[in-house]
């Protein structure tokens, strides 16, 4: 499992997990244009006439995002109709350079077997070697812990998890070597990351408080924004929601995380994404519940406000997954913002 993060990889992290909606045909760029306009920038790094921040990051988007539409990340709707607005907080970066054997829980039963780790990488300096059985980190076992979610060894989520909350404090490995135990201990390089606020499209209204077939009981003028896009903390309860319809209304919302609504009364259907380890009951209990998968919630917009949206982990109510009662849709933090129509 290597940690690092490349520069490609960065824009990638920001903007991967969210499937666009919407559809390159209104571009006629290609990659191949565009390797064409980032060819000159090259070249004049290469020449010592170093871009600046501005230009390498616009560049090297405008070739991220060819890629995508290219390989048909944005769906069918036009590019006209995308409003997605990525926001992250200033984050730390760590990277532990090492790779371990994360195929499953078979191959992680007595821990995490490293593959190999980066020349001259945090691993490395540490004295993690090829070979190496790591059973424990930071006194958390990396045995018998089964799989993810995503197939792979749990372990391996463990230990990402690990690395990216040491920050600056050491990290200690219990290391079986060649059928001996050791301990290995260092601390990981980091890197800061900027916080990002980054907005693609000009906005799509998929809902207006005047349309009287949308159910919006007032109407005022202007408009504000409702955003899904999960940077909700975990340790107040609160985690990502999926927007199912506005007022009623479903729009082609595949991939938006920001919606643009007129100022005013809207009601939200909300479907809850909460991560399963935070849920004392499996997803076939989780699934079961048919009749109610999903919550309403009523909200008064302002003008230039933009109202993040999250699903609400009901601690004295955890159990209850019958009736759906452990969670609920709650607008978890309002922002300025301007929003034009």
């Amino acid at each position: 499992m290597d940690i690092k993060t490349n520069r490609c990889g960065f824009f990638t992290s920001l903007m991967g997990s969210l499937a666009f909606s919407g559809a390159g045909a209104a571009l006629a760029a290609t990659t191949t244009d565009l390797v064409g306009q980032v060819a000159p920038l090259a070249k004049a790094t290469q020449q010592g006439l170093v871009p600046s921040p501005d230009e390498r990051l616009r560049e090297e988007l405008k070739v991220l995002l060819l890629d995508m539409i290219e390989s048909g990340a944005f769906g069918s709707p036009s590019p006209e109709n995308i409003d997605l607005a990525i926001d992250a907080p200033r984050q730390r970066i760590s990277s532990l350079g090492v790779l371990v054997d994360s195929s499953g829980a078979q191959a992680a039963r007595n821990g995490l077997r490293v593959l190999g780790t980066t020349p001259g990488g945090s691993a490395q300096r540490m004295g993690l070697q090829s070979g190496d059985l790591i059973t424990t980190v930071n006194g958390s076992k990396l045995s018998d812990l089964g799989e993810s979610d995503a197939g792979m060894a749990q372990a391996a989520v463990v230990l990402r998890e690990k690395v990216d909350a040491a920050g600056s404090d050491p990290l200690r490995f219990d290391v079986i070597r060649d059928g001996k135990s050791m301990v290995v201990s260092g601390v990981v390089a980091s890197t800061w990351i900027p916080a990002v606020h980054l907005r693609l499209g000009d906005g799509f209204e998929v809902a207006s408080a005047d349309d009287k077939a949308a159910g919006s009981a007032t109407t005022q003028d202007g408009c504000g924004r409702v955003s899904i896009f999960d940077v909700a903390p975990r340790q107040q309860g609160l985690h990502a929601a999926t927007l199912i319809s506005i007022d009623g209304r479903r729009s082609p919302f595949a991939g938006q995380t920001s919606f643009r609504l007129s100022a005013g009364t809207h009601v939200l259907t909300v479907a809850e994404r909460i991560e399963s380890r935070y849920l004392p009951f499996n997803d076939r209990l989780r699934n079961s519940n048919t009749s109610e998968p999903y919550k309403t919630l009523t909200i008064d917009v302002a003008a230039n406000t933009t109202y993040l949206l999250a699903a609400k982990l009901n601690q004295d109510k955890r159990n209850e997954w019958r009736d759906g009662a452990y969670w609920e849709p709650v607008i978890w933090k309002e922002t300025s913002e301007s929003c034009t129509p």
